[in-house]
C-alpha cells in the first residue's frame, strides 16, 4: 500500500494470522488496504485468499515513512 501511495517506509511491526493452510503452486489473491495514517505512521492490513474467496491468512503492519536521501546520506560516496 505504501508504494502505491509513493511512500517509502520501514517496517516497524508486522503480524500474520494463518487462518487456514496456504497451499503451494496454486493461484492466490492478495488484497490490502490502508487502515490509518498519523504523521509518519502508516498502518496497513492485508489478506491472502484462495480461488474460492476463503481467507487463508491476514496480516497487519505498522510502517514508518522515511526520507531515504536524508536517512542514508552518510553511506553515499561523495
Amino acid at each position: 500500500m505504501n508504494k502505491l501511495r509513493g511512500v517509502i517506509a520501514l517496517t516497524s511491526q508486522i503480524t500474520v494470522d494463518y487462518v487456514k493452510p496456504v497451499p503451494l503452486n496454486q493461484p492466490l489473491l492478495a488484497e490490502g488496504q490502508e487502515v490509518s495514517v498519523r504523521g509518519r505512521r502508516h498502518i496497513n492490513m492485508a489478506e491472502i485468499l484462495n480461488q474460492k474467496g476463503q481467507v487463508l491468512a491476514r496480516g497487519r503492519g505498522l510502517f514508518i515513512a522515511i526520507d531515504p536521501q536524508r536517512m542514508f546520506a552518510k553511506f553515499v560516496d561523495r
